[in-house]
């Protein structure tokens, strides 16, 4: 994967006041942590949207502060839910040539067969622990899930990683599942509910004008 590239400055001032000083001009506090003594720096919020396009862990960003470079990772980040301005970043310095333990996405490609045929599906995992060299951390993991019939499911044992890729999440762990519409069960289960109801009540009123005639 190919790293993408931001240009860093030093940040003098900590606290609250000072970070939100930085956030109206335009800059966003973080810190680089890994295998020295954190790095306390500003990044351009402008850039950081333009390069960054969605906030990833399997994403390697190469961090440039004043002439020393740092290939990291996106450990953990606030954002603004309502506005969506980025509050503040932490990034995890990476070693090349050295194994790492990450997340990454996992895409689906398809309709399934179950679903046109009036199933429901589930997605209940959305991405992957995988352990790799930095070089070979995938963008994402694309699963074809167009053959599942309603009852298919694909596991995480029916995936073959990319090259160089070791899936560490469980194999038994489900990515995606077609289901019976339970929608369409639930609503006959209660109009059966109802109508019982209703011949319960209509025996009953039956039951009393026979005892005050």
């Amino acid at each position: 994967m190919e790293a993408k590239t931001l240009q860093a400055e030093p940040r003098k001032a900590a606290g609250t006041g000072p970070a939100r000083r930085l956030r109206n001009s335009g800059k966003i506090p973080a810190v680089i942590y890994g295998h020295h003594d954190p790095e306390v720096i500003t990044i351009d919020a402008r850039e950081f949207r333009e390069t960054v396009k969605s906030v990833a862990e399997s994403a390697i960003i190469h961090i440039d502060l004043d002439g020393k470079g740092f290939d990291v990772l996106i450990k953990d980040y606030q954002m603004d839910t309502l506005s969506g301005q980025m509050l503040h970043l932490d990034f995890f310095e990476i070693e090349r040539g050295k194994k790492l333990k990450t997340h990454v996405a996992v895409h689906h490609t398809g309709t399934p067969v179950g679903v046109r045929e009036g199933g429901v599906l589930s997605l209940p995992t959305r991405e992957l622990d995988i352990e790799c060299l930095p070089k070979d951390i995938p963008e994402e993991i694309m699963i074809d899930i167009s053959e599942l019939n309603i009852g298919d499911a694909v596991h995480v044992s029916d995936i073959t990683p990319p090259p160089g890729v070791e899936i560490l999440s469980n194999e038994d762990q489900v990515l995606a599942l077609v289901e019976h519409q339970q929608l369409e069960v639930e609503a006959e289960e209660e109009e059966g509910a109802e109508e019982g109801e209703l011949e319960g009540e209509e025996a009953e009123g039956e039951g009393e004008e026979e005892s005050e005639e």
